[in-house]
């Protein structure tokens, strides 16, 4: 018996229970082995610790084909789209439970493969939900995790912070007021959106400029209020990824300067930072769900960053790192990244085409939606068409939309 032999044939039950045979190309599987890794002063060596794997992932490019290749692509379309927890037969790697997950682009090559429909899809393997089921407000959760941190953090910093002399109190202050500065000039125009919360993070920056003498002799207070501070214009109702690119970019300012002796000043501001796009993801409201993922990767990967920093930082300064801090900033990126993966699930999901053909814009809306009125703006929007285009879409050019 050969690995010929042991191809199965391939399809996808949809959670509905509709099952689906597809053919397909050359076949893939991708997962991740999650590490850590841990280095210790006077120790000759590294400890890994083995944290298991992620689900598998399998990106297949189906095909169907014949005379009725379009009603079977549609058809798969549908099944794909349907929110929750689908089965995957593999023709190579067994039968998984599976979410298909990210941009699905259809491609229907009438003038050089007719009779051909090719879908792109990638199927992730899932464990289920995210959360018990009996929670009620994930997102009440994660922003309970995020005043976890903000308690950890204050009191990991007013343990560590170094105020023994005056010249390290005067390096401290030095440190603190650097920070501060880029703080209010980056999310001042972010908190102004909204006149409440201007009005809020106006007050706490006054607050820490005006009683610095004082507040530089109390980290604890100064580490609470600076919490507060950062995070409070997530709470502004302005596009989610300025919020993200705003405190990312603050993060990655911290990063890429020199690690000097006022580390935990520094360390203080930028896992901050994390937690300010943690509170933004959770305040946001998304219209697809490619935007919520990408909202969820952006998160992880400024969590990824921070703790690769914070990691070199302690141990260029030969400071002890309790780990508090850090394991509620883990327990609250880790939620709201779960709270963005489960609540895409109810959100519309992308497609993508590459027009055959030349096409008119109202034309194509009113096939792809269904109707025009409600969705014309939507599709001059998130396909950045130019003004040539809205008159006449070219051939070739790769169509955005969201069922």
């Amino acid at each position: 018996m050969s690995w010929i032999d042991r191809i199965k044939p391939a399809a996808y039950t949809s959670p509905t229970g509709t099952r689906l045979v597809f053919a397909y190309e050359d076949v893939s599987e991708t997962v991740e082995k999650h590490t850590a890794a841990f280095d210790f002063p006077d120790a000759e060596g590294t400890l890994v610790q083995d944290l298991g794997r992620s689900g598998r992932r399998f990106p297949l490019r189906v095909i169907f084909h014949g005379e009725d290749c379009d009603t079977e692509a549609r058809a798969f379309q549908v099944a794909i789209l349907e929110r929750g927890v689908g089965k995957l037969e593999h023709p190579m790697y067994g039968t998984v439970d599976v979410v298909p997950f990210g941009a699905i682009t259809r491609n229907d090559a009438l003038a050089t493969a007719a009779n051909q429909v090719t879908l792109t899809v990638q199927f992730w393997e899932t464990i289920g939900v995210a959360f018990p089921a009996g929670q009620v407000d994930p997102a009440a959760e994660v922003a309970a995790a995020v005043e976890e941190y903000n308690k950890a953090a204050a009191a990991q910093f007013a343990a560590t912070a170094e105020l023994k002399s005056a010249t390290a109190a005067a390096r401290f202050r030095a440190a603190i007021d650097k920070l501060q500065q880029k703080a209010a000039k980056a999310l001042g125009p972010i908190a102004d959106t909204v006149g409440a919360v201007s009005a809020e993070f106006n007050a706490i920056n006054s607050s820490i400029s005006s009683a610095m003498d004082t507040l530089v002799h109390d980290p604890l207070s100064l580490a609470f209020q600076t919490v507060q501070m950062i995070q409070s214009p997530a709470r502004a109702a302005t596009v989610i990824g300025a919020r993200l690119v705003a405190y990312g970019q603050l993060a990655r300012a911290i990063f890429e300067s020199v690690i000097t002796p006022e580390f935990l000043a520094s360390e203080l501001y930028a896992t901050t930072y994390t937690t300010g796009s943690v509170v933004s993801g959770i305040n946001a409201t998304f219209t697809n769900k490619t935007e919520a993922i990408a909202a969820a990767d952006e998160i992880l990967r400024q969590f990824d960053a921070a703790v690769a920093w914070r990691d070199t930082g302690y141990t260029e300064q030969q400071i002890v790192d309790t780990g508090e801090a850090y394991q509620r900033l883990q327990q609250a990126v880790a939620l709201a990244t779960g709270y963005l993966v489960s609540m895409s699930f109810d959100l519309a999901q992308e497609y993508r085409i590459v027009l055959d053909r030349d096409r008119q814009l109202i034309e194509l809306t009113a096939e792809l939606y269904g109707s025009v009125d409600d969705h014309l703006d939507a599709m001059i929007n998130d396909n950045a068409l130019t003004g040539s285009e809205v008159l006449l879409l070219p051939k070739d050019r790769e169509i955005v939309y969201y069922l």
